[in-house]
């Protein structure tokens, strides 16, 4: 009886796309999010500009938690819904998903990073390449002979 109740509340036209049209999106926007970073955090170090990162970074942790906290309450929402209405968990399980992606993301960066030189640490972890992978390329790819036959020494002054 309440469930009926409830379904003529609810059962709106305009919630034909409940949770709404970003929860619809929500999976693909933490991963474009995700892609974003990667992406500048790769340009800023490839072109020097880790300071103009840094300088962002307030009103990305703050962009960051506002797309969590957004995720949060639409998830809350749904779980509401499933309870009362649509025992539906697609839409639960895809919020879930997109929450969890953004928070690996902001776990990854925040609170390690507080100044620039955190920054630079994360960035020259995240793209330097282990020495491993370094003496891997090294055996495929030795220097050529004539490295071995030059004589003349680039360190000292002539």
């Amino acid at each position: 009886m309440a469930t009926m109740m409830l379904q003529k509340l609810f059962r709106l036209p305009a919630f034909d796309d409940f949770p709404g049209p970003f929860a619809h999106r929500a999976t693909a926007v933490s991963r474009e999010l995700r892609e974003h970073w990667e992406h500048t955090s790769r340009d800023a170090a490839a072109n020097r500009a880790v300071d103009e990162l840094h300088a962002a970074r307030d009103a990305y942790r703050d962009l960051l938690e506002g797309h969590l906290k957004l995720l949060e309450d639409y998830l809350s929402v749904a779980r509401l819904h499933q309870l009362h209405l649509d025992p539906s968990s697609e839409r639960i399980r895809e919020l879930q998903e997109a929450f969890t992606g953004l928070q690996q993301l902001h776990n990854e960066l925040f609170p390690r990073w507080q100044t620039l030189d955190d920054l630079r640490e994360i960035l020259r972890s995240k793209f330097t390449l282990p020495s491993v992978k370094l003496d891997e390329l090294a055996a495929k790819h030795p220097p050529p002979q004539s490295w071995f036959d030059e004589t003349i020494d680039p360190f000292t002054a002539e």
